[in-house]
């Protein structure tokens, strides 16, 4: 039986917002990982949570989220971030990952289940969901596709787009592209954390529609942010950032 496994590459650089997967979801409350984290852990066939750590000290809040969570996790290259992967992957007996992104607090983690399941009974070298909400989709690659990139790929290929050897060569792996219902495709809608003006949207999400508990399901949010013109505005102007999240769409 495949072991899948969550592996989540961290690091607090980048240039347009700081440390974004440790920023709060409101006073008190949760990081943006955290969150992450627990819609992660609802997924029953994800075995275990690994964290992949960029090896500068500044990122040692992700192993004090590791040691309060009781996950896994390596630290590596900066730069490397899908050698960062594997490592994580070779260290722990990861067949398969479960990829989503550390600044991503809300995701479709109820087809989690059927997007591994159909993944495992086709025998896929890659599946995500498509045309998702930025930042809430999932991405299903085996261990051995990963390592074939980073063997075969070039210095681009080994970026936080860690599936962009695959998306180059696809008549190589065998793919699967799943739709979702028409409510859920709504790739113009920005929900993940990139910049100052999501991390807001987020946040006013999380006061609006968190109940004890529960997790906000992404059909939640798309209705607010349906109903919340003036809220959603900010977004709108940033748009889609087709270099960095929309690798596949």
């Amino acid at each position: 039986m495949s072991k899948v496994d969550a592996i989540i590459a961290c690091r607090v650089q980048g240039a347009r917002l700081y440390g974004k997967p440790l920023q709060n979801l409101s006073d008190g409350g949760p990081t943006v990982l955290e969150s992450l984290l627990d819609y992660v852990k609802s997924i029953d066939p994800v075995n275990d949570i690994i964290l992949a750590i960029s090896d500068e000290s500044e990122n040692d809040g992700f192993v004090n989220i590791a040691n309060k969570y009781d996950l896994n996790y390596v630290k590596g290259d900066q730069t490397d971030v899908l050698a960062r992967i594997i490592k994580a992957g070779q260290k722990y007996g990861t067949d398969i990952v479960f990829k989503v992104t550390s600044e991503n607090p809300f995701i479709l983690y109820e087809y989690g289940d059927i997007l591994i399941d159909e993944f495992l009974t086709g025998d896929y070298d890659w599946a995500a969901l498509m045309d998702t909400p930025d930042g809430t989709g999932i991405e299903i690659v085996k261990l051995d596709a990963l390592k074939e990139s980073h063997e075969k790929g070039s210095r681009k290929h080994k970026s936080e787009l860690v599936s962009s050897y695959i998306f180059d060569n696809q008549k190589d792996f065998k793919l699967l592209k799943k739709k979702l219902p028409s409510s859920l495709r709504r790739p113009e809608i920005r929900l993940t954390v990139d910049y100052a003006e999501d991390l807001v949207f987020c946040q006013k999400v999380w006061r609006a529609l968190k109940k004890p508990n529960e997790l906000i399901s992404v059909k939640e949010i798309i209705e607010y942010w349906d109903r919340n013109k003036k809220q959603r505005e900010p977004l709108e102007n940033i748009g889609v950032d087709w270099g960095h999240g929309r690798l596949w769409e």
